[in-house]
């Protein structure tokens, strides 16, 4: 059996195919698409613009799910869909336009779906905060005993709603950087968590693989694990506070089409750390797709 699941986030929509046989569970084709779907709001509504791009989008990931003969296709969208004041206009118009029927999670079903997809992957540690840095929202998940959830909470701010309202050029300055931290600080503390230390930071997805490709070109990283200490998050925020060529080469060079979300997600992670008391990060090249997987095979089962 072939499965695509396609995660509609806010400024990239992912789709991978996996193959289930026997038991197991294989992932053979990722494609993601880039489409800024944040950047098609105003007052909060997916514009006419913004919806074409989704359909366009959509219409060819369903082309390409038809020629390679999948069985079954599932759509999940999160804050890119979830936060806009028009999305039942905007899911009818999908159902109707390509047949398509997107389910939207909130974000405790986000963060539950991310936190699955550990089952892909040893830990160093059994216990650690968890997080998912997305376009316009973050899922976290505090943990115990690998499996054991304490709190599980999506925190209003992404990578992309720091860029558009906290930076003022390309890469935020030192004074933006402290206006960034303290605004996830405040709505983190809004979501009155339980005071927790720990050592560990878990990452997954595109974000956390970039970081760590940035991370290792700047030599900042002398080698190829998947550890990054708050040391050098802090070094490298320093070093990348301003705004010049020299600066912006490194991010381009590793990843042109996040060159303007590398610092925020960077000011999102030290301001957990801060928060949590974390010394280190473990970067987790899984994706919300591969905990949505399981529950997909479970229930078909």
């Amino acid at each position: 059996m072939l499965y695509a699941v396609i995660d509609i986030g806010s400024s990239i929509i992912k789709y991978k195919i996996y193959e289930y046989s026997e038991g197991k569970i294989e992932p053979v084709i990722i494609h993601d698409k880039t489409t800024g779907l944040i950047s098609y709001r105003k007052d909060n509504i997916l514009t006419d613009e913004g919806i074409e791009v989704l359909l366009n989008t959509l219409k060819e990931l369903k082309k390409y799910s038809d020629k390679l003969h999948v069985d079954k296709s599932y759509y999940v969208a999160t804050a890119s869909l979830r936060n806009v004041k028009n999305k039942n206009e905007v899911l009818d118009l999908v159902k109707k336009s390509l047949n398509i029927d997107i389910t939207i999670y909130t974000g405790e079903e986000e963060a539950k779906h991310s936190f699955h997809s550990l089952r892909w992957i040893d830990l160093p540690c059994d216990e650690g905060i968890f997080v998912d840095i997305g376009g316009g929202s973050s899922e976290i998940t505090i943990f115990e005993d690998t499996d054991k959830i304490l709190e599980q909470k999506s925190i209003p701010i992404g990578v992309l709603t720091i860029f558009n309202e906290y930076v003022s050029l390309l890469y935020p300055t030192k004074e933006e950087q402290k206006n960034i931290i303290n605004e996830t600080l405040k709505r983190i503390n809004n979501l009155k968590i339980n005071d927790f230390s720990m050592e560990y930071l878990y990452g997954i997805g595109k974000t956390f693989v970039t970081l760590k490709r940035l991370f290792e070109h700047l030599k900042v990283k002398p080698d190829k694990n998947n550890l990054i200490t708050i040391e050098q998050v802090d070094l490298v925020l320093d070093k990348l506070s301003t705004n010049s060529k020299e600066n912006y080469k490194p991010a381009l060079q590793v990843d042109s089409e996040r060159v303007h979300t590398i610092i925020p997600s960077l000011l999102i992670t030290k301001a957990l750390s801060i928060r949590f008391n974390i010394k280190k990060i473990y970067v987790c090249d899984v994706t919300l797709q591969d905990g949505i997987i399981f529950d997909i095979i479970e229930k078909n089962q």
